[in-house]
This record gives C-alpha cells, sequence and structure tokens, in this order.
C-alpha cells in the first residue's frame, strides 16, 4: 500500500535557507526505490511531500527529514545569535 504525507513548516526568514538545505538530499536519495521527496516554498513556508511504499518506509523518510530540518533550523539560530563563527 503506497503511503503519501505533506509536512508544512513556517520558519521564518531561514525557510530558504532551509529550503537549499533540503533540495541538495531530495535530488540525490540514497534510495530512490523506497520512496520520493520533493521540497517546495509555499506561501513563506517550507512544503515537504514524501510518498513511500508503505507507511513505515513513510516513517522512516519522515523521522530523516526531520531531523535534517532540525539540524539545519539549529544551525542557522545558532550562527544568528553569533554561537558559530562563519
Amino acid at each position: 500500500m503506497k503511503a503519501e504525507a505533506k509536512v508544512s513548516l513556517c520558519l521564518g526568514e531561514s525557510t530558504l535557507h532551509v529550503l537549499r538545505a533540503l533540495e541538495a538530499e531530495a535530488s540525490q536519495p540514497v534510495q530512490p526505490a523506497k520512496g520520493h521527496v520533493k521540497v517546495v516554498a509555499e506561501g513563506g513556508c517550507l512544503s515537504v511531500y514524501l510518498t513511500a511504499e508503505d507507511v513505515n518506509g513513510l516513517r522512516a523518510i519522515l523521522n530523516s527529514y526531520l531531523y535534517l530540518v532540525h539540524a539545519a533550523y539549529s544551525s542557522l539560530r545558532k550562527l544568528e545569535k553569533g554561537y558559530l563563527r562563519p
């Protein structure tokens, strides 16, 4: 059974930066047979469209992308606060 999901995240000024970070991963998937991901900016928010062969695969892909969003967004926030030096 095919499983699909859409996740929208409104990240303010960080939306396009996080989008660029995710585009690299989405364009070169490690296991393309397991699922498909499309990331787009819609109305100032980041939308992630996920498709997988089953619910377990969808969960795995979703977890991976949520982790990537968290890593990118956290890094941007630390840069803004001056915790990291570019």
